[in-house]
């Protein structure tokens, strides 16, 4: 059954109107975004022109307007008698701009944060094929892991001064398999979640499907506020809490040693599991120090690890370190959807971890360089956004010039280039994250160069109040 958005939720997810502009365009605009970056289902029906209207505070007329154009562009179906409701169209140049390539020749899509292959990866494609024929007289399922690779994990993890045997070690297809299987398995219906304010959103979106109620924690000058996380374990009970400690997206921070334990200490108390994703560790593109997992200082905590971020977006090889108790019951729940993830990329991603850190090296180099050249541009031609220079990770976590995050990305659609709006980040929902957008360095400088010069047109369209001049066909994309 398709979803109902209430009145009250869907301007939630809308947000505070600004003065400046029709207000029809704005509402259209973000109900666009919203339904094109997951915010809003696929098929959700929408409340009814006079329940937006009284809930958003606007004209009749407005929220006709912005129906009759999401119609026009495609986006909503309406039916008499049965309502509006979300109809992504699958348009043919769709297919290439959901994973990053130029549908048209033009587009610049920086909608997804994942690596291209670094210098090295042929090699170890090529080594796996030698060792193919013995693969290849086995069933292939494999479904808690190629052995090799768990063994060569559970050593990484023993180096790092978290003892590991290799049976605590389940390979699944890229992290989100590992977040879907631990979402499936320990929650029910209702269970409530910790979350960090903002946080990786198709994380929470598999939390949220598998039943579970999300409690973020306060948005401030840390995801991890331990007077913020007191509060909410002391509030009501909590089944699990996931977090991404090092090199956190979006923000790109990193969880201190001090937080790190009292984190640890504070859910191991309540009972709550915490699933600590460490899929951008190795990703230290400055090679600072970082503080033991938080898995060490509770032995009860899920770790997640994934290949995708630190060699390439392809490689989909994710796996978690689990407690020896909740190993078994793991296992039997993945076999209900893939018998196995695939053994050939569990085999390149072994040669990988062999190579004496080559190849894991010339892909932080790259990132490194697509960093720097990315904070150049932004420092040269888009001075009022605010750009740390995060220590690692895949994206920079920029500050606008007000709360325009989504009106800036309806005006670079427009330009060709895709991004993904603050708010998308950010579990609340409402105008939470305007005031931020994500702008992956995973890209060629060339491309990079082109994207700042499209940026700083469309910041221009809408600081000059322009937003609406330029037309263009919207094109569906993906956060990853």
């Amino acid at each position: 059954m398709a979803p109902v958005l209430s009145a009250r939720r869907l301007a939630t997810v809308i947000g505070q109107l600004d003065d400046d502009g029709p207000a029809y365009v704005e509402i259209t605009d973000r109900i666009r975004i919203a339904a094109m970056d997951g915010r809003l289902a696929d098929g959700a029906r929408l409340p009814s022109e006079r329940e937006l209207a009284t809930a958003l505070g606007v004209s009749r007329t407005t929220t006709s307007r912005v129906y009759a154009e999401l119609r026009d562009a495609g986006l909503i179906e309406s039916r008499r008698g049965s309502g509006s409701t979300i109809a992504l169209p699958l348009q043919a140049s769709s297919a290439s701009t959901l994973i990053g390539m130029h549908g048209d020749g033009d587009t610049l899509a920086f909608t997804y944060s994942a690596p291209v292959g670094p210098p090295g990866m042929t090699r170890a494609f090529e080594r796996a094929i030698e060792k193919l024929p013995g693969l290849l007289a086995t069933s292939g399922y494999l479904p808690d892991g190629l052995p090799v690779l768990r063994e060569l994990l559970a050593a990484h993890y023993t180096e790092r001064g978290l003892p590991t045997d290799p049976q605590q070690i389940i390979v699944t297809s890229g992290a989100m398999g590992a977040i879907s299987l631990l979402s499936r398995t320990l929650l029910s219906p209702g269970d409530r979640v910790l979350v960090e304010g903002s946080s990786y959103p198709h994380a929470h979106d598999a939390l949220v499907a598998a039943g579970g109620r999300l409690t973020p924690l306060p948005v401030g000058g840390s995801p991890w506020d331990v007077e913020a996380l007191t509060t909410a374990l002391a509030a009501g009970r909590h089944k699990l809490a996931y977090v991404i400690p090092d090199f956190h997206n979006p923000t790109g921070a990193v969880m201190t040693d001090e937080e790190r334990g009292a984190w640890a200490h504070g859910l191991h108390r309540h009972g709550v599991t915490a699933i600590v994703d460490e899929s951008m560790r190795e990703v230290n593109l400055d090679g600072i120090e970082l503080p033991p997992s938080l898995a060490a200082y509770d032995a009860s905590a899920v770790v997640i690890g994934s290949s995708s971020k630190p060699f390439w977006g392809g490689l989909r090889v994710g796996w978690l370190r689990a407690p020896r108790h909740l190993v078994m019951g793991l296992v039997q729940a993945r076999m209900i959807d893939d018998l196995s993830s695939s053994a050939f990329d569990q085999m390149v991603f072994a040669e990988l971890m062999t190579d004496g850190g080559q190849t894991a090296a010339a892909g932080r180099a790259a990132l490194r360089t697509g960093r720097d050249h990315l904070l150049g541009e932004l420092a040269a031609h888009v001075p009022e956004i605010e750009a740390p220079c995060p220590p690692g990770g895949l994206n920079l976590w920029v500050t606008l010039p007000g709360r325009i995050s989504t009106r800036l990305c309806a005006a670079a659609e427009r330009r060709e280039l895709l991004l993904t709006p603050g708010p998308r980040f950010f579990s609340q929902g409402g105008t939470a994250g305007e005031r931020h957008v994500r702008l992956p360095y995973v890209h060629s400088p060339d491309r990079l160069t082109e994207a700042v010069s499209r940026l700083r047109l469309a910041l221009d369209d809408v600081l000059g109040g322009r937003a609406a001049d330029v037309t263009r066909e919207s094109p569906l994309d993906l956060i990853a």
